[in-house]
Parts: C-alpha cells; structure tokens; sequence
C-alpha cells in the first residue's frame, strides 16, 4: 500500500478505464446503425479475426513485456513483475482494499493509448474494407479491452465473494493464479481472457499433482 499515493481513487479509475472503452464501443454501435447500407455478413468477419489476434496480442506482451525488462518499456515491467506479482500469489490472490485497483488494473493513460493504436488500424480496415468492418474493428476492440480489465480485476476478488464464486471466474481464476505461482509466473499462464494462445503455444501450466510431483523429485536430487 505503500506505494499507493493519498490522493488516489480506485472507483475512478476503474471508470476512466472501463469508460475509455465503454465510450468507443456504444461510439461504435452508433455509426454502425446510421451505415447505409447496414452491415454485410463479410463484414462480420472481422469480429473473430479480431478476437483471435487480441488474444495473441494479450499473450504475446504478457510473455515478452510484461515480464521481460528492456527499454524503453522498464516501468511497464517494474510495476508488473517485481511489485503486482510481489503483493499477489496463487494462494493468494485477493484485493485487501479497494485502493489496491492500482495494481490491478491498466492506468487510464495505457488504456486511451491502445484505443489510439487501433484507430488508424480501423481506418485502414473502412478504406480496404468497408466502414462498417472498421466500425467493427474499433467496437470488438474495445469490448476485448473492457474484457481484460473487468475479467483481471474478478480474479482478484475474495474468492468467497458472490462475484469470487461465480463458475466461470473460478475456471478462469485458477489459470490466472498458476501463473502467479513465483516458479511458473516466467513460462506459463500468460493469458488473462481465455487461455487460447497458452494452448496453441504451449504454455499451459502443467496440472498440479504433476508440478508438485516434479518439485518432490528435484528437491530429493538436490538432497
């Protein structure tokens, strides 16, 4: 908590980063409703196409950002590695006060920064594609965002809580807390949505009878 300042606001926070995205995606529902013509099934297209990138986006800076320190992206990794997965460990895992969103979730600044990546992006899609496919560019974009950041922020509520005990953040809980697991966090679990990208790539954590297994034998080895 220390390294929380006084003047912080978790409740704004969480609404300056969900909002960015909230803005972009009802933003986007509107133009798309005012297209004429409307929407084609190609178009459609790039929801998935989207959705499967993002995923390996999420995994790729995870793995390669987050928790691998180089220029000019140091602070990114000082406040992931070294401090939230300091606080937090697979046993446990859970916010102690609301000012702790500060180590949860992504600072607004981040979130507006990916919103102005995407945009030339869905400018090219509208251009090469259509409007509308670049509509939809921008909103699966931003419910993706919205996505992490809420997903994320439930890993991290007491697991007794109503929203702790909900079948799908338990599923998607106990992958997130393997990876925070100090022997693991370096080489798996690296998705925070859905553990796509883990299983194409391989970085699933191994299943925890094996680990423990594992760990039993190298330390009798080093006995």
């Amino acid at each position: 908590m220390a390294e929380i300042p006084w003047w912080y606001n978790p409740y704004a926070h969480l609404a300056a980063t969900t909002g960015i995205g909230l803005a972009v995606l009802v933003a986007s529902v509107v133009a798309i409703a005012r297209l004429e013509p409307g929407v084609r099934w190609t178009d459609l297209l790039v929801i998935p196409g989207v959705v499967l990138f993002a995923n390996y986006y999420e995994w790729r800076v995870h793995k390669d950002v987050l928790h691998k320190r180089f220029w000019p992206f140091e602070v990114i990794y000082d406040k992931h590695t070294p401090m939230h997965h300091m606080v937090y460990v697979e046993e446990d895992m859970a916010l102690r006060d609301v000012k702790e969103f500060r180590l949860v979730l992504i600072p607004a600044a981040g979130v507006l920064g990916i919103v102005l990546a995407a945009a030339p992006l869905a400018i090219g899609i509208a251009w090469l594609w259509s409007s509308a496919a670049g509509w939809l560019f921008l909103l699966t974009t931003s419910l993706f965002m919205v996505a992490y950041e809420v997903l994320h922020l439930c890993y991290h509520a007491p697991a007794e809580s109503f929203i702790g005990r909900l079948a799908l953040i338990r599923v998607l809980r106990a992958h997130h807390a393997r990876h925070h697991d100090p022997r693991l966090m370096q080489r798996y679990n690296f998705n925070v949505t859905v553990p796509l990208f883990d299983w194409i790539m391989g970085t699933m954590a191994p299943k925890r009878a094996a680990t423990t297994a594992r760990r039993s034998q190298e330390d009798a080895d080093a006995a």
